[in-house]
């Protein structure tokens, strides 16, 4: 059975734990140099204050949101200001006893450039 490797973000300099691998500093470049090594996918799994970095470095390919039936009335954003638009398509989704679960990747933008069609991950910042 193969264990998986978790990588935790902190700002404590923590030593590594049999699968669990503690970073700081620029995460970012830090998991885009592991999944390089490995070649595999990274789950990303956070608030708006770890995932609003990959989102702004244009690294996020997948967007997994679940909508629990709770009100709260208040409590943390699930992204910061300043976030780009991304166009997102929804590829599937699931319900379970009233939990939804949406699963996005970004919408392909296709520019006609030089007399070719040229098909790109869009994003955009807004004002």
């Amino acid at each position: 059975m193969t264990t998986k490797k978790i990588i935790v973000a902190s700002h404590n300099d923590l030593e590594t734990r049999d699968n669990v691998e503690f970073i700081q500093g620029d995460i970012c470049k830090e998991l885009l140099k592991r999944k390089e090594e490995d070649g595999k996918n990274i789950w990303l799994f956070g608030g708006a204050g770890l995932t609003d970095h990959f989102i702004k470095e244009d690294i996020v390919d997948e967007y997994v949101v679940a909508v629990m039936p709770l009100v709260l009335g208040n409590g943390r954003r699930l992204f910061k200001g300043n976030t780009p638009k991304i166009d997102l398509h929804l590829d599937k989704y699931s319900v379970n006893d009233g939990i939804t679960v949406l699963t996005y990747s970004k919408r392909k933008k296709i520019n006609f450039v030089g007399g070719k069609y040229i098909e790109k991950n869009y994003i955009e910042f807004g004002n």
